[in-house]
């Protein structure tokens, strides 16, 4: 049974509000600093240098790497909202540095493994991330998106807000997904996904931009994507051009394995009034 947090041993210099409900078997790292009301369970382990705010609940077999900032009223590792879930000693794992903001819930796998958000990541006011997620680093998630059971989220991904997408879908790396968006496909990396049902609406360049991608790169990127969405050619057709006449940096080729490995299939929809140029102004 959880005790009472005078009761714990936590590490060096940590700062345990005595409302805090924290059973004795947890892990609490060292200059930890735990707000008032949170309950933290058995199988618990925080990292060093980590900030968990009030009303914060975290359970089940969860890993919170160091560094993290997790605001008031958040819930991590709760039980997977799944039917077939049946009790199995799944978790969640979350990387160093990671901001998780009010009232987001992840919640643990269903059946084996662990939900993880990756490192240096920041989740807004109400984000969902469900089961047997996979999400990488660097991502930012705005206000009320959600990641239904088994989506896998590349690095450097920017989700707005309020959008979502089907189970067992994938959004590939440093892209860049627009308020309310919805999809029942993969979302290619590198580009812009916007609407419901989504469409691809050009090269992220501003999120490349700031990634340090440089500019010749980002060009062979919009020609990739000009072949793939303004050409006329059918995707396997373009691919093919694709790997015979641009440069194979190693962007281009992940564009291109990205789509041959999809096994929901890729959003090929475009906005038909938006034809980005090969001409990007720095």
């Amino acid at each position: 049974m959880p005790v009472k947090s005078e009761n714990i041993q936590a590490g060096k210099k940590s700062n345990i509000h005595p409302t805090a409900i924290i059973s004795p078997e947890s892990r609490i790292g060292e200059n930890v600093s735990i707000g008032p009301y949170s309950v933290i369970g058995p199988d618990v382990d925080i990292k060093e240098n980590t900030y968990i705010g009030p009303h914060v609940i975290i359970e089940g077999k969860t890993e919170i790497g160091p560094g993290c900032n997790l605001a008031g009223a958040c819930s991590i590792g709760f039980p997977p909202q799944d039917i077939n879930y049946k009790g199995e000693n799944t978790g969640v794992k979350i990387g160093q540095n990671t901001t998780i903001r009010e009232y987001v819930t992840i919640h643990r796998a269903v059946k084996e493994g662990f939900t993880t958000v990756g490192s240096n990541c920041f989740l807004m006011n109400y984000v969902h991330i469900g089961h047997n997620v996979q999400v990488g680093n660097n991502v930012i998630m705005a206000n009320s998106s959600m990641l239904p059971g088994y989506v896998v989220v590349e690095d450097y991904v920017f989700i707005s807000g309020l959008s979502t997408i089907h189970q067992h879908c994938k959004i590939g790396e440093s892209a860049m997904v627009g308020a309310m968006t919805g999809s029942r496909l993969d979302l290619p990396p590198y580009f812009i996904a916007d609407g419901r049902p989504a469409k691809i609406r050009g090269v992220n360049k501003v999120g490349l931009r700031r990634r340090g991608i440089k500019q010749d790169v980002r060009l062979e990127l919009a020609k990739a994507y000009k072949l793939i969405y303004l050409s006329g050619l059918n995707t396997t057709t373009a691919l093919e051009t694709i790997e015979k006449e641009l440069v194979q940096f190693a962007e281009i080729k992940k564009l291109v394995e990205f789509f041959k490995a999809s096994k929901r299939g890729v959003v090929t929809g475009l906005s038909p009034d938006n034809e980005d140029s090969e001409n990007e102004p720095e």
